[in-house]
């Protein structure tokens, strides 16, 4: 009976004392904290002391003495809680009134002179100009709220131009505001930026189409020295592109030389870096064509982008980027092929067995055998996409007649009539017989694909 008692107070006293015991630990190192710990130093302001006199002897509501030139309300007239001397109503009757400075000031109460002994009087307080510099708080962590951590990463913008920060921030209403108020869309920052450059730099569309609203050149150059469609170009942002394209923008305009280096160390693309660096006359498409930018280069032809212009100096079409890289879906829509649909004629041509098939919806409609490359100019195996088409081709390496040529990617190599001997006997090119050869050639077309297996 007795353990079951002392069980019982264990139970009941213990679990508060080690509440109290967790809680005192949990003050005391909250008091060791620099919240706590650390002084806050507050402005000061100086108060005018207050006189310590005796209380009124006859009884009265007393007020601070303030001033006519205050503009205070009057002061409520006295009204005696005990019984007055006849002295003192005396001496009350004696006090002449005051004289009133201007009509228009207010009308001040007037205080007995037995009372001024006994009023107190308030000075006004001005506060000091805090000492304290004007250096930005440092955030501190946990402490401070994690929203106030942001804004000390954000640069400093006073140098910039007010429309500039505008468009950094994002903020489209504000920019047309700013525009409304007077100030210039197209002012530059001190590197020689402009408005719409940076909005096209940051994919901002819609801000795009503000700054046009509000009257700025869409063709004025930015730091790069180039024209803002052709920055648009170097990024992967169609809502960009349509929008300069949709105000008027020539789809077709040519970079200028010499491209910055900033602007080439921008570009990841070796073909495209080479042709910045030795050719002359890069378009828009020809940059999307090289990164493999189908929804630009769709978007650029849609609003008059020319496939068939060239480099000025090496004479590289969009076509010749698309085929470096491998892009095959872009090489068909730049053949001129729908991009929403999909191709139904796919030529087949096995290594191993040296034939070759045309499947069609997936069905094949046409065999017939081939020789490919034979050692030292091995046919290498790939998907491709036939480029162009000649009913009559000579080759510019060899200077032999190649008839029904079927181009593939832009390269040397192709499918054309030749000589067959069921082995690999040819430079690279895929030969076929001449009434096989005919028959291909009509079954296929430009943009449709080619899958040389092993």
């Amino acid at each position: 009976m007795k353990a079951r008692w002392l069980q019982t107070l264990v139970a009941f006293c213990l679990p508060p004392l080690v509440g109290a015991g967790v809680c005192a630990a949990l003050i005391g190192m909250l008091k060791q904290n620099e919240l706590f710990t650390s002084p806050v130093n507050l402005p000061t302001a100086d108060v005018a002391p207050t006189a310590k006199k005796p209380l009124n002897p006859i009884g009265g509501e007393l007020r601070p003495a303030k001033s006519v030139e205050a503009g205070f309300p009057p002061v409520a007239s006295i009204k005696p809680t005990q019984p007055v001397e006849i002295d003192s109503l005396k001496k009350l009757e004696a006090v002449p009134p005051p004289a009133m400075p201007s009509a228009s000031a207010p009308k001040a109460a007037e205080v007995p002179k037995a009372l001024e002994d006994n009023v107190i009087t308030a000075k006004p307080v001005f506060a000091k100009a805090s000492s304290i510099p004007d250096v930005p708080r440092k955030w501190r962590p946990i402490l401070d709220p994690v929203n106030e951590f942001w804004p000390t990463l954000w640069p400093r913008t006073d140098a910039l131009p007010a429309v500039f920060q505008a468009v950094l921030l994002r903020d489209a209403e504000h920019v047309a505001k700013l525009v409304a108020m007077g100030f210039n869309p197209s002012e530059r920052t001190q590197f020689g930026d402009t408005p719409l450059c940076a909005a096209v730099r940051s994919g901002q569309a819609d801000m795009v189409q503000v700054l046009a609203m509000c009257g700025v050149d869409l063709n004025e150059p930015g730091r790069e020295n180039q024209a803002p469609i052709l920055v648009a170009s170097m990024r992967r942002n169609t809502p960009v592109l349509a929008a300069l394209t949709s105000l008027g923008v020539d789809p077709n305009t040519r970079f200028k030389s010499p491209i910055t280096k900033e602007l080439i160390d921008r570009c990841t693309i070796k073909d495209l870096r080479n042709a910045m660096e030795s050719d002359r006359g890069v378009t828009p498409l020809i940059c999307c064509a090289s990164r493999g930018d189908v929804e630009g280069a769709v978007t650029l032809m849609k609003a008059g982008a020319k496939p068939g212009m060239c480099t000025s100096r090496y004479h590289r079409y969009p076509i010749n980027f698309a085929a470096t890289q491998g892009y095959l879906f872009l090489m068909r829509v730049l053949l001129g092929r729908d991009p929403d649909a999909e191709p139904d004629t796919l030529v087949t041509v096995d290594l191993s067995s040296q034939r070759a098939w045309v499947t069609k919806n997936g069905k094949v409609i046409a065999s017939t055998s081939v020789s490919t490359g034979r050692e030292g100019y091995r046919t290498p195996a790939g998907r491709y996409v036939i480029t162009d088409k000649h009913r009559s081709h000579t080759s510019t390496l060899y200077h032999c007649a190649m008839p029904w040529f079927m181009r593939l990617n832009c390269s040397a190599i192709g499918l054309h009539s030749g000589y067959v001997t069921g082995r690999p006997a040819s430079h690279g090119c895929i030969r076929l017989p001449y009434d096989k050869a005919k028959l291909f050639f009509s079954l296929t077309g430009v943009g449709d694909e080619v899958e040389i297996v092993h």
